[in-house]
């Protein structure tokens, strides 16, 4: 009985954390800067840890827990790397218009 009942919140749970998923990934589709995608990306990645988490114990597999550390490492650097991209990309872009507008200065004297 309580094992059907167990059976049952996992199953709800997952639907939910699919659907949120879902949701999270149109966000990162949609979103109007680059930081609301980024944030949709890693709450994607944190709930496939919840779904892999859940899935580990529905179907009593310790080893899946592994596999989900796996992806939450994975997750994190990757958002690290992307992140550390697009601030270097932005950089360069303000020395640019930085420089610009220097040298536009220059040639009013």
């Amino acid at each position: 009985m309580i094992e059907t009942l167990y059976h049952i919140l996992f199953s709800f749970c997952l639907i939910y954390l699919a659907l949120l998923t879902f949701f999270y990934l149109m966000r990162a589709i949609i979103g109007p800067g680059f930081f609301d995608r980024i944030l949709g990306i890693n709450n994607i990645s944190t709930l496939v840890i919840l779904i892999i988490s859940i899935l580990s114990v529905v179907q009593q597999e310790s080893y899946i827990v592994d596999v989900a550390l796996i992806y939450a490492m994975l997750g994190f650097v990757t958002i690290v790397i992307v992140c550390k991209a697009y601030l270097r990309s932005h950089h360069k872009q303000k020395d640019h218009d930085f420089e610009n507008l220097k040298q536009g200065s220059e040639d009013d004297d």
